[in-house]
This record gives structure tokens, C-alpha cells and sequence, in this order.
């Protein structure tokens, strides 16, 4: 026990410490983010893909180009990540080319969203939507709902908006809450 050389020791156990943390970071790269960034990657709309981690959760943030349909865009990159990394453990954050006259005319038709979202009534909710948007001279938007998320869309010009409210529960299950 008197011969035990200490640094020897600590040096051995630093770099199989290291290898280890190494191998994980390689591994992670190789078998997790590059097929999940080619995957991507291949969707025409889609400008770049960025992936880091917050936590034990992998973010994915994609930039698109302006889309006809943003709710089947979405619901493809989804699948895509889910089927790499499983339904749990990312957060898929969409990138757009908004301007603030387009964050303007979306803080204006929040809260008619938000209501659609919570009592169902998503005609009353695209038409109010439209009519605001109308008066504040946006012409372009597309309102889409899936069982899970309300997709709006607003284009003026060259800048164009992506927002998605999710439905939780009354969606997937028919519930009401």
C-alpha cells in the first residue's frame, strides 16, 4: 500500500474518464445526430437544422422556407424525430422568416387561437382570425387543425410566420376539458 503511486493513479482514472465521455459524445454523434441532421436535411423547405441538448432534452430547431402547407411540414419533421430519438425527449422548435408587422398581426389574433383551442369552435375562430388579419391588410394565412395542434401560417410580402397552439388532451382523446 506504500508503493501505490497516486498520480499514476489519478492520471488513469482522468483518461478513462475521458474515453468514456469521448466514446458517449461519438457515439451520440455518429448514430443519433448525423442521420437526424441528414434526415432532415432532405426536406426541400427546410434552410438549416440545428441540434443541442438543454438538459436531458434534445433540441431540434429547424429554419424553413415558406411552406404551402406548414401543418403537413411539421407533422413530417415530427415523425422524423420521433423516429430516430422516440416520442419523448426532444423539443422540435420551428424557425420562420417573421417580421414585426407579422408578430404584430399574430398578438392580435392570439387570443381568438387560444379560444378556438379551449372550446372547439374553429370556424368561429378562422373567421375572426381572418377578419382581424384582413383589417390589419394581411392577406395571405392559413388556419390548419390536426388532432393535436392549430397551425397558422401569415405571409405579407417576403416575410412569413409559423405559430403552432397545442391542443393537449381534447385532441388526441376527444375530451373535453
Amino acid at each position: 500500500m506504500k508503493n501505490l503511486k497516486w498520480p499514476v493513479i489519478v492520471l488513469a482514472f482522468v483518461v478513462t474518464l475521458a474515453l468514456g465521455v469521448g466514446g458517449v459524445y461519438l457515439r451520440q454523434h455518429q448514430m443519433v445526430d448525423e442521420p437526424l441532421f441528414q434526415r432532415l436535411s432532405e426536406y426541400e423547405p427546410v434552410q438549416a437544422v440545428d441540434l443541442h441538448k438543454d438538459g436531458n432534452q434534445q433540441v431540434v430547431v429547424v429554419t424553413l422556407d415558406y411552406v404551402d402547407d406548414f401543418g403537413y411540414i411539421h407533422r413530417r419533421l415530427n415523425a422524423e424525430i420521433v423516429d430516430l430519438l422516440g416520442e419523448n425527449g426532444f423539443r422540435l422548435e420551428i424557425r420562420d422568416g417573421r417580421d414585426p408587422r407579422l408578430e404584430t398581426a399574430f398578438s392580435a389574433v392570439n387570443l381568438a387561437l387560444y379560444e378556438g383551442e379551449q372550446r372547439g369552435n374553429f370556424t368561429e375562430m378562422g373567421q375572426e382570425v381572418a377578419t382581424t388579419l384582413a383589417d390589419l391588410g394581411i392577406a395571405e394565412h392559413k388556419i390548419m387543425v390536426d388532432n393535436e395542434n392549430i397551425y397558422l401560417q401569415i405571409r405579407q410580402d417576403d416575410a412569413y410566420l409559423y405559430e403552432i397552439i397545442e391542443r393537449g388532451n381534447r385532441g388526441k382523446e376527444g375530451e373535453r376539458a
